[in-house]
């Protein structure tokens, strides 16, 4: 197997990257034609990438197989980020004209970010640094490449002087990842769901983390 290879994001990954978040997060369930596919996908990644300071991309043969994307306080946001804001709000105003027919799946897919929002709030203004995203092509997991696509947020987040971060995830991807890593649950909530093909209701969770446990998960693989 060719070496696993790790650097910052560029754009020319974002296909690669959309097709990464399609599969682990079920997107296209969501989204009942490709155009709205397209859209919503777009929206997904230009979110994360409007919210992040940090990225890191695991590359074999020359394809991205893995990312992460996170935001460290006190760094300052990319170069690109209004570009971003622009290809995101061009996006969701093609979904709010071309979705009416969808208005079911689509709404559910946006109570994610409610679901969120909600979490938040009962986190209480607790909540360190945030890794934004997390995923890893599924013919490399297993592999480890998603340990040390952790590790580099980790190993960031110590050269900073940061400790303390959360994500967001759910009951229909793999968080016992997190657990063996060492985070914690830490907030929770129940989300209804009526997708075919789809559990009729997805936990929603909170995991919490410190970049200085010691040891902590380091024989998981992802």
């Amino acid at each position: 197997m060719a070496e696993v290879t790790y650097r910052p994001y560029r754009e020319s990954d974002a296909s690669r990257v959309k097709a990464m978040i399609n599969e682990a997060f079920h997107i296209h369930r969501y989204a009942g034609t490709p155009r709205l596919l397209r859209h919503a996908l777009e929206i997904y990644l230009r979110q994360c990438l409007v919210a992040s300071t940090y990225t890191r991309v695991a590359v074999l043969d020359g394809r991205a197989v893995g990312i992460v994307m996170g935001r460290v306080e006190g760094h300052p946001p990319f170069a690109r980020r209004a570009r971003d804001r622009l290809r995101l709000a061009g996006h969701a105003a093609m979904i709010a004209l071309t979705g009416f027919g969808h208005y079911r799946s689509l709404g559910q897919y946006f109570t994610f970010a409610r679901t969120y929002a909600g979490l938040r709030r009962d986190a209480g203004g607790t909540l360190g640094d945030e890794l934004t995203l997390f995923v890893v092509d599924s013919a490399t997991r297993g592999t480890g490449v998603g340990k040390q696509l952790l590790t580099h947020f980790t190993d960031h987040l110590r050269a900073s002087g940061r400790d303390d971060y959360h994500l967001f995830t759910d009951s229909l991807c793999t968080y016992e990842f997190y657990e063996r890593r060492g985070l914690h649950r830490a907030h929770e909530r129940t989300m209804p769901l009526a997708l075919e093909g789809l559990p009729s209701s997805v936990g929603v969770f909170i995991y919490t983390g410190t970049a200085n446990a010691p040891g902590a998960g380091r024989d998981a693989k992802r």
